[in-house]
């Protein structure tokens, strides 16, 4: 399949490829804005939704009997940094790159599969930021900061520590201080990772499937463990993952396909042209 970005450079084409995903900046700009009332310590955003405080880790300790990010940061974390912690970043930070990795691969290498994942991706986003204005929600370290749940702290950024990355800590810390901190459910960290995962299933092997499988299995678990997402928040960000998969490859059967011409009879010569 051909456009018109392959009359370009694979720069300008990459450039068009990405374009599309300034969306999701537009996006999630819109939903902080709404949600700002709440960061100030309102009692609503500008749409007169209120902050859910309390639900979220009611419903994790429904089904582990705790708070997993309480409890794991009760057995894991002592006050220093360690190899877990240093995994827990890498993973984390991933999210910032895979989406726009993956288009560029679909771009490139699986062009007729294109208009699906952008499909995917942008309903991800719709889905996920409408969550973020209809049900705001305070992620456990936020919770916890207001007494509503054991001691969580927000220790996404601190494996950089580790890595002896101390710049690369500070700027992380610079981005979530700007961020908008009650958009938690659902998690677009753990669904953007199975989101993935689920595009690449029908065409990666046994061991990438694998691989694909660890991942969104290492990125539910730093984000619980970070104090970043509860587990329903995680598995909010699934279901979002696989609505919006669904619906790319609906939109993408849906898709007129160019016709194949016409194999010529066996034996009959080509048309001289006059």
């Amino acid at each position: 399949m051909t456009g018109a970005g392959d009359r370009h450079g694979p720069v300008a084409q990459l450039l068009i490829a990405w374009s599309p995903l300034s969306g999701i900046l537009v996006a999630y700009a819109v939903a902080q804005w709404i949600n700002t009332p709440l960061a100030d310590g309102g009692a609503t955003n500008r749409l007169g939704f209120g902050l859910h405080v309390a639900g979220p880790p009611h419903a994790d300790s429904a089904v582990f009997g705790v708070v997993p990010s309480v409890w794991l940061q009760q057995h894991l974390v002592d006050g220093s940094t360690h190899w877990y912690d240093a995994v827990a970043a890498l993973v984390y930070a991933t999210h910032f790159f895979s989406i726009p990795l993956l288009t560029g691969v679909a771009w490139f290498r699986m062009r007729d599969r294109f208009a699906a994942w952008l499909t995917a991706v942008l309903t991800f986003t719709v889905v996920g930021v409408s969550g973020y204005v209809l049900y705001p929600a305070a992620p456990p370290w936020l919770a916890s900061e207001q007494d509503q749940i054991g001691t969580v702290d927000r220790i996404s950024r601190f494996g950089w520590h580790f890595l002896e990355l101390d710049p690369i800590a500070r700027l992380s810390a610079l981005g979530q201080g700007e961020s908008n901190p009650v958009a938690a459910m659902p998690s677009l960290h753990a669904g953007a990772a199975l989101l993935v995962a689920l595009f690449l299933w029908p065409v990666v092997g046994n061991g990438w499937r694998a691989a694909l499988l660890l991942y969104v299995a290492l990125m539910a678990l730093t984000l619980v463990y970070t104090g970043e997402h509860y587990a329903v928040d995680v598995v909010a960000g699934w279901a979002t993952a696989g609505i919006a998969v669904t619906v790319g490859a609906r939109s993408n059967r849906r898709r007129p396909r160019s016709p194949r011409p016409a194999p010529a009879a066996r034996g009959s010569a080509p048309m001289a042209r006059s």
